[in-house]
C-alpha cells in the first residue's frame, strides 16, 4: 500500500481547481452546529459569498422559505448513522435569489467517530427548468384533452378549467370569472374557491378588472399590498396571492381566469408563463362553446392559440395536421404543407438529423431531444422537441404528435461571455442529451479536450487583454472549422472540449489531427503562432460519464507529457 498522500498545498490546490462546489464542515449536527471550515472557490461563486464570510458560520445561512425541512431531518438522521447522504433541495445566495442545490455529504473519516463532514454540490436549476419546460408541454397537451372531454356545454367547460387551474399550479382556489352587465362575476369555481360562484366584484374596483381592462397578466404576491385589490372580498375566500390572466379571443376579453392561494408569493414565473400559455387555449375553448358548434375547428383553434410548433405526421412521414405557428415559420398556407413530406419542407439536409428520431417515435417510443432548427430566414434556432406516438384501438402506432419550441433564451444562458461558446453548464445540458441518445440508439460519440500550449506565458509576456483576444481567435477557429453537428465548449482556462455525436473514435482523431493542423498554421496578431495539445476518447459500452471524460481527459495530459502540439486517443476503460 502507498504512503497517505501528505501535500496539503496541492490537494486544496485541486479541490479549488474542481467545477463542483465543495463545503467541509464539523462534526456538530446539533444546533448552533454544524460550523463551516472550509469553502472552495467554486462554492464561493455558487452563493455570493466569501470564505471570510463563511467560515465559522453555520450552512443554515443557506436556507430560506423554501427549503425542505423533511429533507434536512433525513439529512442529519442519515449523517448520525455515519451514512452517506444525496438530496436536493432549494438554497438561497447572499443576494436572497433561490437556486437548486443538489448535494452528496459523506463523514470523514468514514471507518470510525466522524471529524468533519464533506459536502460535494451543484446548482441543478437550469436542468430543473429544461424539465419543468418538458412538464409544461405535457401539461398543455393534457389540457387540450381535458378541454375537449368536457364537450360543448359551456357551465361544464367553465368548471373544468377552473379544475384545471388548480392541478396546473396547486393553488388553493381557481375561478373563471366574467364580464357580466359592468361586474366581474365568478361564473365557475374550484378548491377553496367553489363556494363563491356567483360572487361579483366592481370592474373598476377588483384586481379582477384592473386585468380584465388592461388585457395583461397580472402577478399578485401579496394582496395586503396590491392597491388594486378589493381587500374585504380577497380577505373572504382567503386570496393572499394569485395570478390572473385574461381570458381573449378574437380579440375580445370576455373575462379572467384566476388561481390562488392563502400565503404569500405562492407562484413562480414558471406557473405564470404554463397559465398564460392555457389561458389561450381555455380562452379559445369558451369562445368556441359560447359561439359555435364544430368540434373540429374547436380544436384547431386550440392549437393554433400555442405558440409552439405542434403537428401530426404520419406513417410515411407527412404532415397531416399543423397549427398556425407552422404556417407563420414557413411562410406558407397551410395547404402546401399538409401532405407534404417533412423532408420536402424541412430540407433533406435537416431532415437527416432528425429522422432516427421519428423513426423511434414511429416505433412507439416517446421521444424527447434538443436540437438546431433550420429557420427559413438562413437562422439556426435552438429548440426542444417532443415526439409522442398515437395508438389506434389495436395498439398500433398511427403516427405521432411533434413538439417543437424555441429555447434561444436559454441557449443563451449557456454561452461562455469571453468566446462565446458553450460554457461548462451548457456542455453538461448537450453532453446529458447526448449521452442518453448514444445510449438508448447505440450510437457512437466522441469527446476531444484541447489545451493551448504554453498559454500561460502568452498571458505573462503580452498582457491578459492579448490572452483573451487569442481566446477568442481560437475559438472562432475552432467553431469554423468543426462540423455543424459538433459541440464546442469552453472547458476553462485555455481549454476547450468538443463533443462530437455520431462520430467514432477514428473520425474523431482525424477531425482532431485536422484541428491541431489549423491551429499551427494561424498566425495570431501579436503573438504568432498558437499550438494545442488533444486527447479524444469514444464512449464505450456501460461506461459513465465521468469516465468518458476522464479518459478523454487523461489522452489530452499524455498528448502534454509527449512533446505537446500533438493528439493521443484514450486508452479504452480499465
Amino acid at each position: 500500500m502507498s504512503a497517505p498522500f501528505a501535500d496539503n498545498d496541492l490537494l486544496e490546490a485541486s479541490i479549488e481547481a474542481i467545477s463542483d462546489a465543495v463545503l467541509i464542515t464539523d462534526a456538530q449536527l446539533d444546533h448552533p452546529g454544524p460550523f463551516i471550515v472550509y469553502a472552495n472557490h467554486a462554492f464561493c461563486q455558487l452563493t455570493g459569498y466569501t470564505p471570510s464570510e463563511l467560515e465559522g458560520c453555520t450552512p443554515r445561512i443557506l436556507q430560506g422559505p423554501e427549503t425542505d425541512r423533511e429533507l434536512l431531518r433525513t439529512m442529519k438522521s442519515q449523517l448520525r448513522s455515519a451514512q452517506t447522504f444525496n438530496g436536493e433541495t432549494v438554497n438561497y445566495r447572499k443576494d436572497g435569489t433561490a437556486f437548486r442545490m443538489q448535494w452528496s455529504i459523506r463523514p470523514y473519516p468514514s471507518d470510525a467517530e466522524p471529524e468533519y463532514y464533506i459536502a460535494v454540490q451543484r446548482d441543478v436549476s437550469s436542468l430543473r427548468d429544461l424539465e419543468q419546460h418538458r412538464r409544461q408541454l405535457q401539461r398543455l397537451v393534457d389540457i387540450q384533452t381535458q378541454v375537449g372531454n368536457a364537450g360543448l356545454d359551456l357551465q361544464s367547460l367553465r368548471e373544468q378549467i377552473a379544475e384545471i387551474g388548480l392541478v396546473v399550479t396547486g393553488a388553493d382556489g381557481a375561478a373563471v370569472e366574467e364580464a357580466i352587465d359592468g361586474e366581474m362575476v365568478y361564473t365557475a369555481a374550484a378548491g377553496g374557491a367553489e363556494s363563491s360562484v356567483g360572487m361579483r366584484l366592481p370592474i373598476a374596483g377588483s384586481l379582477s378588472g384592473a386585468c380584465y381592462r388592461a388585457r395583461e397578466p397580472i402577478h399578485c404576491r401579496d394582496t395586503h399590498i396590491e392597491p388594486r385589490v378589493a381587500r374585504e372580498a380577497a380577505d373572504r375566500v382567503g386570496f393572499r396571492s394569485g395570478l390572473l390572466v385574461p381570458l381573449i379571443y378574437a380579440d375580445e376579453c370576455f373575462g379572467v381566469f384566476k388561481v390562488y392561494a392563502g400565503r404569500i408569493d405562492a407562484f413562480s414565473a414558471s406557473d405564470m408563463e404554463v397559465l398564460s400559455m392555457a389561458s389561450q387555449v381555455l380562452a379559445s375553448s369558451l369562445a368556441n362553446a359560447r359561439r359555435f358548434k364544430g368540434e373540429r375547428d374547436r380544436r384547431r383553434l386550440l392549437v393554433d392559440s400555442l405558440p409552439i410548433l405542434i403537428a401530426f405526421i404520419d406513417p410515411q412521414l407527412r404532415y397531416r395536421e399543423i397549427n398556425a405557428t407552422y404556417t407563420r415559420w414557413y411562410d406558407l398556407p397551410a395547404d402546401q404543407i399538409i401532405g407534404r413530406p417533412v423532408a420536402d419542407i424541412m430540407g433533406e439536409a435537416a431532415f437527416a438529423n432528425i429522422e432516427p428520431y421519428m423513426l423511434a417515435a414511429l416505433s412507439g417510443q416517446h421521444v424527447a431531444f434538443e436540437s438546431l432548427f433550420p429557420h427559413p430566414s438562413g437562422r439556426i434556432i435552438p429548440v426542444a422537441v417532443d415526439y409522442t406516438p398515437l395508438r389506434g384501438n389495436q395498439g398500433e402506432v398511427q403516427g405521432f404528435y411533434a413538439m417543437v419550441r424555441d429555447v434561444s433564451d436559454r441557449k443563451r444562458a449557456e454561452r461562455d461571455p469571453l468566446t462565446d461558446t458553450l460554457n461548462r453548464r451548457g456542455f453538461d445540458d448537450q453532453l446529458e442529451l447526448a449521452f442518453a441518445t448514444a445510449r438508448r440508439y447505440e450510437r457512437p460519440l466522441a469527446l476531444i479536450f484541447l489545451d493551448l500550449d504554453h498559454f500561460k506565458s502568452i498571458n505573462d509576456r503580452y498582457g491578459h487583454t492579448v490572452g483573451d483576444d487569442v481566446l477568442c481567435a481560437v475559438a472562432r477557429d475552432l467553431c469554423a472549422a468543426v462540423r455543424d453537428s459538433d459541440i464546442v465548449s469552453r472547458w476553462g482556462g485555455e481549454e476547450f472540449v468538443i463533443l462530437a455525436p455520431e462520430t467514432p473514435l477514428i473520425e474523431a482523431e482525424q477531425l482532431a489531427n485536422r484541428l491541431c493542423r489549423m491551429l499551427a498554421e494561424q498566425h495570431y496578431s501579436f503573438v504568432g503562432q498558437v499550438t494545442a495539445s488533444f486527447g479524444v476518447a469514444e464512449l464505450t459500452p456501460k461506461e459513465s460519464k465521468s469516465d468518458f471524460i476522464r479518459r478523454a481527459d487523461q489522452a489530452l495530459y499524455a498528448a502534454k507529457t509527449a512533446g505537446r502540439n500533438r493528439v493521443e486517443r484514450a486508452r479504452g476503460p480499465e
